[in-house]
C-alpha cells in the first residue's frame, strides 16, 4: 500500500509542487485473532498506514495505491469511487480505530453516552433502552462509571477521554481494530492493566 499527499503552491492556481510519500510500499497480512504491531520513529507513517487501511482519507487529500483486502474486497478501490462513503459503509462496522489523540477524536458537542452510542445507531444495532444498556456496559468495561454518560468530553482527563474512544471503537464488536497508540494518553497505572 502507498499513501502519498500532494503538496500545492500558490493561492489562486494551487498548482501541485510535489508529493510527500508518507507510506511507500507497506505490505502485511493480518489474520483473524492475530495482533500486529507497527514500530518506528515519530513521523515514519504508522498512523498514516492505519488510516490508509481503514480508508479514512478523502479522495484528493491523499493518493492511495495498492490493495487493502478485507473479506475478498479491495477497500482502496472502493475508496477511490465517487460514492466512497456509501461504498465503504458496510465495512465500517467490522473495521474500527482508536485514535491517538483523545482531544481531537471526540465531538465536544456530544455527551459521552451519545458518542459511545453513535456507532450503535449508525449500524442499527440498538436503540432506546438497549442502546443505553450497551453504552453503560461499555463504559464499565473501560473503567468509567455509567453515570458519566451525561457528561461532555471537556469534563474528562486525557486518559478518561482515551477510554471513551476505546469504548466507542468496541461498541460494534468489530473484527479488526487499528489502535493508534491507544494507551499513550492513559495514566501509567491504567497502562499497566
Amino acid at each position: 500500500m502507498k499513501v502519498h499527499f500532494p503538496v500545492h503552491g500558490g493561492v489562486v492556481l494551487r498548482r501541485e509542487k510535489g508529493v510527500v510519500r508518507a507510506v511507500d510500499g507497506v505490505s502485511l497480512d493480518v489474520f483473524p485473532g492475530e495482533t500486529v504491531g507497527l514500530v518506528g520513529e515519530s513521523g515514519c507513517g504508522k498512523s498514516t498506514t492505519g488510516r490508509g487501511i481503514l480508508q479514512l482519507y478523502e479522495h484528493g487529500v491523499a493518493r492511495m495505491s495498492g490493495e487493502v483486502r478485507y473479506g475478498g474486497v479491495d477497500l482502496v478501490a472502493l475508496g477511490k469511487r465517487r460514492d466512497a462513503w456509501k461504498a465503504l459503509r458496510p465495512y465500517r462496522r467490522d473495521l474500527q480505530i482508536i485514535f491517538q489523540d483523545p482531544y481531537a477524536s471526540l465531538n465536544p458537542r456530544m455527551n459521552v453516552g451519545t458518542i459511545v452510542g453513535e456507532p450503535l445507531k449508525i449500524h442499527r444495532l440498538a436503540k432506546g433502552a438497549a442502546a443505553t444498556a450497551r453504552v453503560s456496559e461499555l463504559l464499565e468495561t473501560v473503567g468509567l462509571s455509567p453515570a458519566m454518560a451525561k457528561r461532555y468530553p471537556h469534563e474528562f482527563s486525557g486518559g478518561q477521554r482515551q477510554r471513551i474512544g476505546i469504548a466507542r471503537a468496541l461498541a460494534v464488536d468489530p473484527k479488526f481494530i487499528v489502535c493508534d497508540e491507544p494507551i499513550s494518553a492513559l495514566d501509567v497505572s491504567i497502562q499497566a492493566q
